[in-house]
Parts: structure tokens; sequence; C-alpha cells
């Protein structure tokens, strides 16, 4: 299944409705359906909200596939370069006053989902994200 919505926060319940009838189809548990629709949504609203500074419409792709006995899914957007991989995990021991701003949504999705993977590709960013089922 493949998604290619507007860089459009409004764009976000195509991709939850899409993956939930996905979900449903191949009777997928509800607490994947619930891990992975969080990683989905916290990831594109990080490449709406901080990939294009110029203001202008762009494509974000989402692929969303089942191998084996895991769900891939795979963003693709030409965003500002960004591998969220090389964003440290904060240091949730700190107190608060301390803790860098940012990085708890990337962190957030590292706990979700099993494996990510990232790489630039054609001026892309690519983000493939997997759930063992």
């Amino acid at each position: 299944m493949i998604w290619d919505i507007r860089n459009d926060l409004q764009e976000l319940s195509k991709l939850s409705e899409g993956l939930a009838a996905f979900c449903k189809e191949a009777h997928i548990p509800p607490t994947a359906v619930a891990d992975m629709t969080l990683a989905l949504e916290e990831v594109v609203t990080n490449i709406i909200s901080y990939g294009y500074p110029d203001g202008r419409e762009h494509r974000i792709r989402v692929r969303l596939e089942r191998k084996d006995n895991a769900i891939v899914i795979t963003t693709e957007d030409d965003g500002v370069a960004f591998d969220p991989l090389a964003v440290p995990s904060p240091d949730l021991d700190a107190p608060l006053c301390e803790r860098k701003i940012g990085g708890l949504g990337i962190h957030l999705v590292r706990q979700l989902m099993d494996t990510l993977v990232y790489h630039r590709e054609h001026g892309k960013n690519v983000l493939v994200m997997t759930k063992v089922l």
C-alpha cells in the first residue's frame, strides 16, 4: 500500500485510516497497530514541521508492506537532509531544567519500532521502520 501525501498536517488522517484498514485486514494485533500509528504520525509530523523551510508544497511518500512476520513502513521525502538515527538519545535521568529541547519524539519512535534504517537517496530522506509481530 502506498500513499503520496502533501506536506500538510491535515493529511495525517489519511495515513492513520489507511494503516488501520491495512492492519485490520491483515489481523495485526491492536497493540502493534497503536505502536505503528504513533510512530508513523510522529515521523510524518516531523517531516512536515521541520523538513520544508521553503514553505512550498511537497509530496511525502509512505509505503506499508507486510514481510513475513513484520510490517515495514517506509517514508520518503525531499525535505532538508536529516538522519533521525544520528540524534542522540535524551538523558531521561537529567533534571527537566537541564534536558535539551527536542529528541523525545525520535526516542519514542525508537522505542515503538523494532528496527529503524535511514539513508539519503537521490536527494530524498528514506526512513524504513520495521515492527515485528
